[in-house]
C-alpha cells in the first residue's frame, strides 16, 4: 500500500466517524465498502472475504462507537440503564452468529450483499415513508424486555452485516419506542462498542487460512484499520457536537439519504 492509500482510508474513516457521532450508527455503512476494496486489493481469498470484511469493520467500530459514546456522555446525552439492557442480549446473539459464520462456508459474499441490501432497504423505507411520531421520553423507557429484544435483533444484524447494529436500534427506538432521535442515537452509540469489543476480541484470536499483510492479527489487517481508527478521534466528536445542534428531521433525513446511496451501490453490484 502507498501513501495515497492511507490518505484515502483516513478520509473515509473521517466520514464514517462523523456519521457515527452524528447518527449513532457506528460508521459501518462507510467502513464496509472501503474495507472490502482494500481486502480485495491486497489479495484476500474470496472464500475469506466476508469474514475479513466483518472482522475489520467491527474492530474499527470499537473505536468510532466508543469515542462517539464518550462525547455523548460529555454532552449530557447518555443513558447507561437502557444501554446495558440493550447490549447484553445483543452481545450473546452476535457471538453465536459470528461463531456459526466463522466455522462454516454457508455465508458467502452474495448472501452477505443480499442481507446488507435488505437491511438498508428496510431502514430507508421506514425513514422516508413513516412520519416521525411525537417524541415521548416516557414510552417504554423502563421496559427492559423491549430494549433487550431490540438488542438481541441488533446483535444478529451486526454479526450478519458488520453494521454495528445502529441501523436497527435507531429506527426501532424512534418509531416504536417514540424516543427522540438524539436519545436513540446516544443509546445506539453506547451499545455498539459492546458488540464490537466482544466480536473484535474473537476476531483477533481467530486464525485465518491466509495472511495478506505482515501486520495482521487474526482477521484484523492493521494497515487498513489503523488510518480508519486514527480519524475517529478527530471527527467523531465533531459529529456528536453537530448532532446536538441539529433538528430531529434533518438527522432523520440524513440517515435515510446516506443509507440510500449505499443501497444503490449494492443493487448495482448485485444486478448490473
Amino acid at each position: 500500500m502507498e501513501i495515497i492509500d492511507y490518505l484515502i482510508l483516513f478520509s473515509f474513516g473521517a466520514l464514517a466517524a462523523f456519521i457515527s457521532g452524528f447518527l449513532g450508527v457506528g460508521g459501518g455503512i462507510v467502513y464496509i465498502p472501503v474495507i472490502e476494496f482494500y481486502l480485495r486489493k491486497l489479495g484476500l481469498n474470496p472464500d475469506l472475504l466476508v469474514k475479513g470484511i466483518l472482522a475489520n469493520s467491527l474492530f474499527t467500530i470499537i473505536f468510532s462507537g466508543s469515542v462517539s459514546s464518550y462525547y455523548q456522555f460529555k454532552h449530557g446525552n447518555f443513558y447507561p440503564k437502557q444501554i446495558i439492557q440493550t447490549a447484553l442480549p445483543g452481545v450473546l446473539s452476535a457471538l453465536i452468529i459470528t461463531y456459526l459464520i466463522k466455522n462454516g462456508t454457508w455465508y458467502n459474499k452474495t448472501i452477505f450483499n443480499y442481507v446488507f441490501a435488505s437491511m438498508l432497504l428496510l431502514i430507508v423505507s421506514r425513514m422516508y415513508l413513516t412520519k416521525p411520531k411525537t417524541a415521548n421520553t416516557n414510552v417504554n423507557t423502563n421496559n427492559p424486555i423491549a430494549f433487550g429484544f431490540t438488542g438481541f435483533l441488533a446483535g444478529i444484524v451486526t454479526a450478519f452485516s458488520g453494521l454495528g447494529g445502529g441501523v436497527v436500534m435507531t429506527p426501532v427506538f424512534t418509531d416504536l419506542f417514540k424516543q427522540p432521535i438524539k436519545k436513540a442515537s446516544s443509546i445506539s452509540n453506547g451499545v455498539i462498542p459492546f458488540f464490537a469489543v466482544f466480536m473484535g476480541i474473537y476476531n483477533l484470536w481467530d486464525q485465518p487460512s491466509q495472511f495478506i499483510s505482515s501486520y495482521q492479527m487474526g482477521y484484523i489487517v492493521l494497515p487498513i484499520v489503523a488510518p480508519l481508527i486514527a480519524s475517529t478521534f478527530i471527527f467523531a466528536p465533531m459529529g456528536v457536537y453537530l448532532s446536538q445542534k441539529t433538528s430531529h428531521g434533518i438527522i432523520r433525513f440524513t440517515f435515510a439519504s446516506f443509507a440510500s446511496l449505499v443501497f444503490i451501490k449494492l443493487i448495482y453490484e448485485l444486478f448490473l
